[in-house]
C-alpha cells in the first residue's frame, strides 16, 4: 500500500472546549466561589491533621513529597469560603494551616519557599496572612492573636529591609508593594508605607514605552530586564493595582491601567492567557502561569475602569475548569492527564485559589459584562517594544514573536529557550480552538521543585530546523530576526527574516524568512530557505495540539486533513511535500503546556547550486456534512 495511504489516528486526550463562546451565564461571583470551593476541597483532602504531629496543618504535595511552604496561602481561600459560605470546617483548616506557616518562620521573619531556600516568596505569604487575618482573628485564642501579629510584623520588616530588583525579579517587588501596604493599614508603621511607595514607582519606571513592565529576566548590574507577560498579568500588576487603591496613589494607578489594557491582548476568545512570547513562558499552562497567582484580582480591581476585563475574567475561569486533573488538582495544561499518570505539584491549584480568592473579595461587580475582546473581532496589533503581533482574522487568532531578549548567560540561562525568531507561538482557530501552541526548545527543569522529570521530548513550537551530527540549529534560537509588519484591506502579514542557530546563537549557513499571512478564512504560512553550505536536510516541523476524537487523514503528499467531527481542519503544501513524523510522534508532549501534539514534517533537500526554496502551508477550516 501507499506510504500516502488514509490514515487514520484516534487521540483521546482530556476533553477542552474550543471556542469563545457567549458565557455559559453563571453570575461572575458564583463562577468565582465555585472554583475556590473545588480547588479547596482537593487541597484540605492532603492537610495534615495530625495533632501530635510537628506538621499538624501544612498540606502536604503527593508530587513532591514535602510540605510546600508557599502552600500555607491557601489559609485566604479557606478563610474567605468561610466567610461567605460559614462552613466552619474551612474556618478551622485556614487557621490550622496559618498556625504551621508561623511555626516556619526563619529568625529575621522570612520564609524559604521549601524544598529551596528563596525568601522572596515571604511577600506572598505574608500578604495571604494579612488578608486572612481580620476573617480569623474573632476566633483565635488570645496567644494565637499574638503569635500572628508578630509574625505579620516580622515578616513586613524583613521586606522592607531587603527587597528590590536588585534582591528579587520584578514580581515580588510588586507583591511586597501590595503587602506592605496591606501592613501599613494593619501596623500604621509609616516605613511600612515608604517603602511600598518606592518599589511601586520604581516598577513603573522601569515600564517600556508600552506600558510593558521590564524585570523579570537575567540580572545585569545590579537590575533585573525582560518582560514576562505572564508574570505581569499573574502578579506584578494586581500588585501595583491593589498597593495604588489602598494608598491612593494616582500615578500608579493610571500607569497600571495603561499596561493592563495592552496586556487584554493576549486574553484569547476562549479565556487563554497566551503567555506563549514571554521570557518565563517556560511555566505557560494555557490558562496562565504554573506558579504565579493569576489574573483575576487585576481585572477584578479594573473591570469599573472597563467591563472588558470583567469579560475576560469569567473566560479565564471557564478556561480554568478544562484544566482539573483527574486528581481533583489543577494540572499544567489541559493535556495533563494524557501526559502524566501521577497528580501534579499542589502549587497551580493554591496559587489560582488565592487568586480567585483575592478578586471575590475586591470585585464590586456581579454581571457578566456583554463586550468584545480585542481578540473576539477581526483586528491587529504589533507590540514593537517585543517585536510581537497579535493577530485576530477571519477566525484565526495568533501570536508571531521575534522578541529578542537576551540573557548574558546564553543557553545555560532558563530564559533563553523559548519561541522567538518570528514563530507562531500560540495559534487558536474559531470552532476548533487551541491548534497550536509552544514550549521550551529545550526541555529544564530550571526548578526542581516546579518542573517535574520528563523522558525526552520535542519542543511544540512550529519551527525550521537542521540537525547537523550532534546539533541542533533552528530559527528558535534567532534572537536578532528582523521583524516586519504589514496590514492591508485583504490580509494582515507578519514576515521575519534570520538564521538558523544552534543554543549558543552560532549561525551553520543557512538563512531563512518566515511570512505569515492572516486572510479571510485561511492562514498561511511562507517560508523561504536559503541553503549557503553543504549540510543535511532542513526541516519543517508543523506540530498540531492534539484534541478529543481528532482523526487525521493524509490525503496525499500535499494534503492532510485533521477531522473532528464535522470540522475539517486542511494543511496544504505548496513546493513541499508534507508527512507525519512516525518515528518521534511519542515524543510531541510537554508538562508545560500539558499538551500533546502531532508533528507534521517537510523535508527541504539541499541544493548543490544554492538556490532558494520556498515552501507555502495554507491551513483552512472546512464544514463537512456527514
Amino acid at each position: 500500500m501507499s506510504r500516502w495511504k488514509t490514515i487514520l489516528l484516534l487521540l483521546l486526550v482530556v476533553p477542552w472546549s474550543v471556542s469563545g463562546a457567549a458565557p455559559s451565564g453563571l453570575p461572575i461571583r458564583e463562577k468565582a466561589l465555585g472554583l475556590v470551593t473545588r480547588m479547596n476541597a482537593s487541597l484540605v483532602q492532603l492537610q495534615n491533621t495530625d495533632r501530635k504531629d510537628p506538621d499538624r496543618g501544612g498540606i502536604w504535595c503527593p508530587a513532591c513529597g514535602l510540605y510546600h511552604t508557599r502552600a500555607a496561602e491557601a489559609m485566604y481561600p479557606l478563610a474567605l469560603e468561610f466567610s461567605m459560605t460559614g462552613n466552619r470546617q474551612r474556618l478551622r483548616q485556614a487557621m490550622a494551616v496559618g498556625n504551621w506557616l508561623i511555626r516556619q518562620q526563619q529568625p529575621q521573619g522570612e520564609w524559604q519557599e521549601t524544598p529551596e531556600t528563596w525568601t522572596g516568596t515571604t511577600a506572598d505569604q505574608v500578604l495571604m496572612m494579612l488578608l486572612t487575618y481580620p476573617i480569623v482573628e474573632p476566633h483565635l485564642t488570645p496567644a494565637e492573636r499574638e503569635r500572628w501579629l508578630h509574625s505579620m510584623a516580622a515578616a513586613s520588616d524583613y521586606l522592607t529591609r531587603v527587597m528590590s530588583n536588585r534582591f528579587a525579579s520584578i514580581n515580588y517587588c510588586a507583591t511586597t508593594a501590595a503587602a506592605l501596604a496591606e501592613a501599613y493599614g494593619r501596623f500604621g508603621k509609616a516605613e511600612y508605607a515608604a517603602k511600598a511607595r518606592m518599589l511601586a514607582r520604581m516598577i513603573v519606571a522601569k515600564m517600556n514605552p508600552e506600558w510593558f513592565v521590564e524585570g523579570e529576566g537575567a540580572r545585569v548590574g545590579d537590575y533585573k530586564y525582560g518582560v514576562d507577560l505572564g508574570y505581569n498579568l499573574e502578579m506584578t500588576l494586581w500588585g501595583l493595582a491593589r498597593y495604588a487603591k489602598l494608598l491612593d496613589d494616582e500615578r500608579v494607578w493610571t500607569a497600571v491601567c495603561r499596561s493592563a489594557a495592552n496586556h487584554l491582548w493576549f486574553v484569547y476568545p476562549d479565556g487563554m492567557l497566551d503567555l506563549s512570547a514571554g521570557i518565563r513562558s517556560n511555566k505557560w499552562i494555557i490558562c496562565g502561569s504554573g506558579t504565579s497567582d493569576g489574573c483575576h484580582p487585576l481585572f477584578a480591581l479594573l473591570e469599573r475602569e472597563d467591563a472588558a476585563f470583567g469579560a475576560a475574567s469569567y473566560r479565564n475561569m471557564e478556561c480554568l475548569e478544562r484544566q482539573f486533573s483527574r486528581s481533583g488538582l489543577l494540572g499544567f495544561g489541559p493535556d495533563y492527564d494524557s501526559v502524566f499518570e501521577t497528580p501534579p505539584c499542589i502549587y497551580p491549584t493554591f496559587a489560582k485559589a488565592k487568586s480567585l480568592a483575592m478578586a471575590l473579595a475586591w470585585s464590586r461587580s456581579d454581571r457578566i459584562p456583554a463586550v468584545v475582546l480585542p481578540t473576539d473581532r477581526d483586528t491587529c496589533r504589533w507590540f514593537r517594544t517585543l517585536n510581537t503581533a497579535v493577530v485576530r482574522r477571519g477566525g484565526f487568532c495568533g501570536t508571531v514573536t521575534a522578541y529578542g531578549y537576551k540573557a548574558r548567560e546564553g543557553a545555560s540561562s532558563k530564559y533563553m529557550h523559548r519561541p522567538t525568531g518570528g514563530v507562531m507561538s500560540a495559534l487558536w482557530l474559531e470552532g476548533w480552538g487551541l491548534l497550536q501552541a509552544s514550549s521550551q526548545t529545550e526541555y529544564h527543569r530550571w526548578e526542581p521543585m516546579s518542573f517535574p522529570q520528563m523522558p525526552e521530548v520535542c519542543p511544540l513550537t512550529p519551527r525550521i530546523e537542521m540537525r547537523a551530527g550532534g546539533d541542533v540549529y533552528t530559527n528558535l534560537y534567532e534572537y536578532d530576526a528582523t521583524f516586519d509588519f504589514h496590514p492591508t484591506a485583504d490580509s494582515i502579514v507578519c514576515t521575519a527574516y534570520g538564521r538558523l542557530c544552534d543554543r549558543d546563537r552560532r549561525p551553520c549557513g543557512i538563512a531563512y524568512g518566515l511570512t505569515h499571512v492572516f486572510g479571510d478564512g485561511m492562514l498561511e504560512k511562507r517560508y523561504e530557505i536559503l541553503i549557503q553550505t553543504e549540510r543535511e536536510p532542513v526541516r519543517i516541523i508543523e506540530p498540531i495540539v492534539c484534541r478529543p476524537g481528532l482523526e487525521i487523514r493524509v490525503v496525499d503528499a500535499s494534503r492532510i486533513d485533521f477531522v473532528c467531527g464535522t470540522e475539517v481542519l486542511t494543511l496544504q503544501a505548496r513546493g513541499g511535500s508534507l508527512r507525519l513524523d512516525t518515528d518521534d510522534a511519542a515524543k510531541y508532549r510537554q508538562p508545560y503546556p500539558a499538551l500533546t501534539a502531532v508533528p507534521v514534517v517537510i523535508d527541504i533537500p539541499h541544493d548543490a547550486e544554492g538556490a532558494r526554496t520556498q515552501v507555502s502551508l495554507i491551513y483552512q477550516l472546512k464544514h463537512e456534512e456527514r
